[in-house]
């Protein structure tokens, strides 16, 4: 959960950021930052779609699947 709070965080910084670069004009800074906010927004939205298990839990789950004896 940590990882998704410092996520929302660092987008919220990102588009404060990108207003301060319209308000300055300053076109390259705005299109770095756009791109930057655009894989954060993905990536959290692929964290918010799947399930808080960890790896031990997955292979814990998994292993009758891997391992037939």
């Amino acid at each position: 959960m940590r990882n998704k709070a410092e996520l929302i965080t660092k987008i919220s910084l990102l588009k404060r950021r990108i207003d301060q670069c319209l308000d300055e004009r300053d076109q390259e800074a705005f299109n770095r930052l756009s791109f930057e906010l655009k894989v954060c927004q993905r990536y959290l939205e692929t964290r918010m779609n799947t399930p808080e298990t960890s790896v031990k839990e997955r292979l814990a789950q998994n292993r009758n699947k891997f391992f037939h004896y």
